[in-house]
């Protein structure tokens, strides 16, 4: 046996030398599997749900929990160590970023059963696991410290590489090669936006980790988000250790505005950097504190923004927004995930240090070159900023360079915001006195921005805007003159598509005012919708169908329908 292994580390030495330089850091290939919990592997409890203690199919790094149904759940979850036997504290799972149907995966390091503590029993209960320290089973364990030791003898033998600074202030990054990214390949090319201001989130999970173990937290952080989560990629930008390694997490390069998944309604506008562990009681160390200034001052002032101060953008919207999509929000340069997102994420102890990362980064930022000429400026003015669908919308604008001097001849972009970011939908040209129109059709709301190209090369963008659409509703009904208490239908059309509607009842009473007596919710398909109505008294009703805005739309409505209620005949 003892042979073998030798034989195998010497194979394993041999073909490492052969290879290109790769960092000292080991890791493993990750592997992923799943458990559903039903609700008789526990007992109702005060205050929700709890499991029996549940052993995994087998050993686990990460774990993470997701449910059918989109209501909200709160989990609380300990992990058993599979080599010691020990029980971890009983640790908060954070909620999933999509607001329900979830929560986000909690490091385990090697642990072999689990319990949880919820608020409530999800359909459909399912936990997710991820490997990446190569201890799933007995062989991947043998296997794994046989490429440790070759791991370790190539280092010895070849030197670990360095991560060249580049003189522009950026820290050392690990790059995702480094940290096995080729296991987690992005789904689709990136998406960029740009890069106003910094969210600092934490991981959740155990800050007593080594710091040969973050690159595998990394790789098993960007498999659950990918395969469990569905989404492109890792969702955060960057991620901090607490030995303050500092890694690349979502592609398309460290020096570009990557548009993210780590602060929902401003990810086309933000970069993310994670703290690996938990800081809810404890904070980060000062190697993290330090690495995470010195990333955010370098990379806010690689896109020209300050790393003090405020900021205000316009939020996207989406579940667990604490804004409305089209809403100005005032941001630090460097907050919190809690400050746009409704989540107690980075926790209370790093959210208390965010004064300090502030303070640090504002000392290792570079001085900002100066902006534009005073007068250098691009405008956007819809004509009519509520539309009804499908009137388009009548864009226009002026082009000015310093003093306030029409350019002609600019090139102007139309964009919409996106959760990607700003994306280019129109184009145009500015006439000799400067000015620009075009006309937009859209379906939905849009927050739009006007961004021209100087002479000298420079860019310039407007302020955003938001232009809401109402959709066109229809409704008509065969009855004007029914039977008290005799069903008749009322059919609706609405374009765009869309899901719901209600049809709201009003009924006139003696003063000639109409009161709401009732709301009947209706179900479009297809763009048509239908439902029964029933009178209770005799008297005039108007009925009118209508939408409720939200983040697509504007509220709409339809023409009213009148429907007088008889009393019938005997």
């Amino acid at each position: 046996m003892r042979r073998f292994l030798a034989l195998l580390v010497a194979v394993c030495i041999g073909v490492w030398l052969a290879a290109p330089a790769m960092s000292q850091q080991f890791v493993p290939r990750a592997v992923e599997f799943a458990q559903a919990i039903a609700q008789d592997r526990g007992e109702a409890r005060a205050g929700g749900w709890r499991s029996e203690v549940i052993r995994a199919p087998r050993r686990f790094d990460l774990v993470g929990l997701t449910w059918s149904d989109r209501e909200r759940a709160t989990a609380r979850i300990r992990v058993r160590d599979g080599s010691s036997g020990d029980w971890s504290p009983w640790a908060q799972m954070a909620g999933e970023h999509g607001g329900g149907g979830g929560a986000e995966p909690v490091w385990a390091g090697g642990a072999d059963a689990f319990q949880l503590r919820m608020t409530r029993h999800p359909r459909n209960l399912r936990a997710h696991f991820v490997n990446a320290t190569g201890s799933a089973t007995a062989l991947d364990r043998g296997l794994t410290a046989v490429r440790r030791a070759a791991n370790g003898a190539y280092v010895a033998l070849a030197g670990a590489p360095a991560i060249a600074q580049d003189g522009s202030g950026a820290p050392p990054i690990v790059p995702r090669a480094a940290w096995g990214a080729d296991q987690c390949p992005p789904r689709t090319a990136p998406s960029y936006g740009t890069v106003q201001a910094g969210f600092v989130h934490h991981t959740v999970n155990a800050n007593n980790y080594g710091p040969e173990d973050s690159a595998a937290i990394v790789l098993a952080i960007c498999r659950y988000h990918r395969n469990s989560n569905g989404w492109r990629d890792i969702g955060y930008n960057f991620l901090v250790d607490r030995f303050g390694q500092v890694f690349e997490g979502r592609a398309g390069g460290i020096e570009e505005a990557v548009a993210g998944a780590q602060a929902q309604g401003y990810n086309g506008v933000s970069t993310g950097v994670a703290n690996i562990g938990t800081f809810s009681g404890a904070g980060a160390s000062s190697y993290a504190v330090q690495a995470t200034a010195q990333l955010l001052a370098w990379k806010l002032s690689l896109h020209g923004a300050p790393v003090e101060g405020r900021v205000t953008v316009l939020s996207a919207g989406g579940p667990t927004n604490r804004y409305r999509a089209g809403t100005p929000v005032t941001l630090q340069r460097i907050s919190g995930h809690r400050d746009g997102d409704r989540t107690s994420c980075p926790g209370d102890a790093l959210y208390g240090q965010l004064a300090e990362i502030r303070r640090q980064a504002a000392e290792l930022a570079p001085d900002l070159p100066p902006g534009p000429a005073p007068g250098t400026a691009v405008t956007l003015d819809p004509a009519d900023p509520t539309l009804d669908y499908p009137q388009p919308a009548q864009l226009s604008g002026r082009v000015t360079g310093a003093g306030g001097v029409p350019i002609a001849g600019a090139p102007v972009s139309i964009q919409l915001a996106t959760t990607r970011g700003f994306l280019t939908r129109l184009r145009a040209v500015s006439a000799a006195d400067g000015t620009w129109s075009a006309a937009l059709g859209t379906q939905y709301t849009r927050t739009l921005r006007a961004a021209a190209r100087l002479p000298d090369g420079g860019l310039v963008s407007s302020d955003p805007v938001v232009v809401g659409v109402a959709p066109r509703i229809g409704a008509q009904t065969a009855a004007k003159r029914v039977a008290v208490r005799r069903t008749f239908t009322v059919r609706s059309t609405i374009r765009p598509r869309r899901a719901a509607l209600v049809l709201v009842v009003a009924r006139r009473g003696s003063d000639g005012t109409f009161h709401t007596v009732a709301r009947l919710p209706m179900r479009a398909r297809a763009g048509t919708a239908r439902v029964t109505v029933r009178l209770l008294r005799p008297a005039l009703h108007r009925l009118r169908v209508q939408s409720l805005e939200d983040e697509r739309n504007d509220a709409g409505r339809s023409r009213d329908l009148l429907v007088r209620a008889v009393r019938a005949r005997r």
